[in-house]
């Protein structure tokens, strides 16, 4: 009878952290086509060779506690999904990221943190890496006071090939490349 009710309720606890994760709909490593045959064509972005759909959280993840001010973006870097960011969209009072709510939901979801004693004043980020998940969280004080609070998802390889995109654009590489086809 114990070793039963043990067995039922460790089901239950796997169960419910399967299902505390946000079902982001599409994968990194995904091709573009996937999200324009649903949506259309992405909006334009300032760097070429990127583009990146943006969704509310609480049409995404009902139901995730994500539902107020909570952004996802879909980052893609040469038609292939490369990142997914979930960004704090705060006022000039910062009344998103003051209810802690991203912060929460990337504990229950990754793991606890060190946020110090008093959560509110935490500025710095947390790396989680999980097998081939690359998994970042971060909360700083921006520009005109603004915190900026973002949790980056993402994989080892895909970061890269972002770091690297963004690098080239930069270093004014990628401007060359598309003055050269042209």
């Amino acid at each position: 009878m114990f070793l039963r009710l043990n067995i039922i309720l460790i089901s239950l606890l796997i169960s419910a952290a399967a299902h505390a994760k946000c079902n982001v709909i599409y994968d990194i490593g995904d091709n573009l086509s996937k999200m324009e045959k649903e949506y259309g064509p992405p909006p334009p972005y300032r760097y070429p060779g990127m583009n990146i759909y943006p969704f509310f959280a609480k049409d995404i993840c009902p139901g995730e506690g994500l539902d107020e001010g909570i952004m996802i973006e879909y980052r893609f870097v040469n038609n292939t999904l490369v990142a997914i960011n979930f960004v704090a969209l705060n006022d000039e009072n910062n009344n998103i990221s003051k209810k802690l709510t991203l912060m929460k939901y990337t504990k229950k979801v990754y793991g606890d943190f060190d946020t110090t004693q008093n959560p509110d004043s935490f500025t710095g980020f947390h790396i989680f890496e999980k097998s081939d998940e690359f998994v970042v969280y971060q909360r700083f004080l921006g520009e005109e006071n603004k915190i900026d609070e973002q949790l980056y998802l993402s994989t080892k390889k895909y970061d890269q090939i972002l770091a690297e995109h963004i690098n080239n654009f930069e270093l004014g590489k990628i401007e060359e490349e598309l003055d050269k086809s042209q």
